[in-house]
């Protein structure tokens, strides 16, 4: 009598997979989009909860950016109404670049708050001795 041994080799299946897990870590930072760089100022403050937060970037060439659209100031108003309305307990938190007049950084806080944001955050980054 003749018996046929049946095995399914899974070794090339296991190699294929572990190389396409191995691609996509390492291509995942990449897939991130564009990052806007914002010098945040210094200062000594606590973490904060980032569940509802709404990131505002105002970059050194005084671009605004909110949800990774670059908008004008008088764009703001009607987006961030839209957000606070779907986000009632949801806090404004301003990246704004520390070379930037405090003036104009105050005006955006000004339209932010006539868009009805419950709470507003200014984001810093820590001390450099305080690490």
């Amino acid at each position: 009598m003749l018996t046929v041994d049946c095995k399914i080799n899974v070794v090339p299946v296991i190699n294929v997979s572990l190389v396409v897990v191995l691609t996509l870590m390492m291509i995942a930072p990449f897939l991130t989009g564009e990052e806007i760089d914002v010098d945040l100022p210094e200062a000594t403050a606590s973490q904060a909860d980032d569940t509802d937060n709404i990131e505002i970037l105002y970059t050194s060439d005084r671009r605004i950016v909110v949800a990774e659209t670059v908008l004008a100031l008088e764009e703001l108003p009607a987006i961030l109404d839209e957000m606070f309305r779907m986000l009632p307990h949801g806090v404004a938190v301003v990246k704004a670049d520390q070379g930037l007049p405090y003036r104009e950084v105050e005006a955006l806080i000004a339209v932010i708050d006539a868009a009805g944001a419950p709470r507003i955050a200014l984001a810093t980054r820590p001390r450099e001795n305080q690490r």
